[in-house]
């Protein structure tokens, strides 16, 4: 099994600070300030938004890398 590499240099790590944790702190602004009945729901729908797309990415991400290293 691969060693997981916890820095900056790992790129997904970097996408994930990227994608991921903006989208936290925006669901996070959106549950404190909103003032509507729904604002737990956008929150969600946030958070949800930024981690499916971390996933998708690091789908296609990792077939790049296993096609790449197959050669």
């Amino acid at each position: 099994m691969k060693e997981f590499e916890l820095s900056f240099r790992n790129p997904e790590v970097r996408m994930y600070t990227v994608v991921v944790l903006p989208a936290v702190l925006i669901g996070l602004l959106i549950m404190i300030y909103s003032n509507s009945n729904l604002n737990f729901t956008y929150a969600v729908a946030v958070q949800a938004a930024g981690l499916l797309s971390f996933y998708i990415w690091r789908i296609f991400y990792r077939r790049k890398e296993k096609l790449k290293n197959n050669r």
